[in-house]
């Protein structure tokens, strides 16, 4: 379970440490991709995007117009991670563009994938969120925190 928070930077170059409780959960080659709804990378160790990937896709239609767009979204803004000599991590310039990453970035942990944000792009989004509302429709509930 990935969990916590991490503020760091990324140089100029598009170089990024992941954080090393991250990095021991991710494994050997994880792969992250720039969020389709959200405007953050996300990033899953290998083996469970495959299971991931596998399971959301292997019954899809090909005809499916939608499905394709989707696809297509995630599978060309998708890449394998992989560590420098100095632990570095390089992300695609346009990952880099798409996500609106700057300097300033903040790693979370979110159960069972590790999200890097900008970081004023991430305090923006958690002031925008309803949590009360979110909570009520999860558990059903109609009753504020």
């Amino acid at each position: 379970m990935f969990i916590g928070q991490y503020h760091h930077q990324m140089d100029d170059k598009g170089r990024l440490r992941i954080p090393p409780a991250f990095r021991r959960l991710l494994g050997e080659n994880p792969m992250v991709f720039c969020g389709v709804v959200e405007k953050c990378l996300c990033i899953y160790p290998r083996e469970d995007f495959d299971k991931l990937v596998i399971e959301r896709f292997k019954n899809a239609d090909m005809l499916d117009m939608d499905m394709n767009d989707i696809k297509r979204a995630i599978f060309s803004s998708t890449q394998e991670l992989v560590e420098d000599k100095q632990g570095r991590v390089s992300l695609n310039s346009s990952f880099i563009e798409e996500c609106g990453l700057t300097k300033d970035l903040i790693t979370i942990g979110a159960y069972d994938r590790v999200e890097i944000w900008d970081e004023e792009v991430y305090k923006a989004h958690k002031k925008a969120t309803d949590f009360n509302k979110i909570i009520a429709q999860f558990t059903g509930s109609r009753n504020n925190l």
